[in-house]
């Protein structure tokens, strides 16, 4: 259960999508892994940031915030109205020891 103060600022809903199962050398199609996802607004990162994750193209790079927890994996497809995104890195981050613990998502638009 996400804090009060992030339940707040969580007002972006997003959907996540992952790969299917291999089967006989072809990949499955995309399947809903997460629905209604509470996020924080999208927003760009600095070309610092994604230089660190290996982004080139960080024009195209944003960032979020969801609840700590979460399966959110690195090449999952993250869904935000009729926009989808690359999910290209994922991390834990705790601003306070007391305070719950949430992901930082790094996504690439996807062309």
């Amino acid at each position: 259960m996400p804090s009060g103060s992030f339940a707040k600022l969580a007002t972006v809903t997003a959907n996540t999508k992952r790969m299917g199962a291999v089967t006989a050398g072809l990949s499955g199609d995309l399947a809903v892994s997460i629905a209604s996802l509470k996020c924080l607004p999208l927003d760009p990162v600095t070309p610092e940031v994604a230089m660190m994750a290996g982004i080139e193209a960080f024009a195209e790079v944003l960032h979020t915030m969801v609840e700590g927890g979460l399966d959110i994996l690195e090449g999952d497809v993250f869904y935000v109205g009729s926009n989808s995104y690359k999910v290209r890195a994922v991390g834990e981050w705790t601003w306070r020891p007391t305070a719950t613990a949430t992901l930082t998502v790094l996504l690439e638009e996807v062309k």
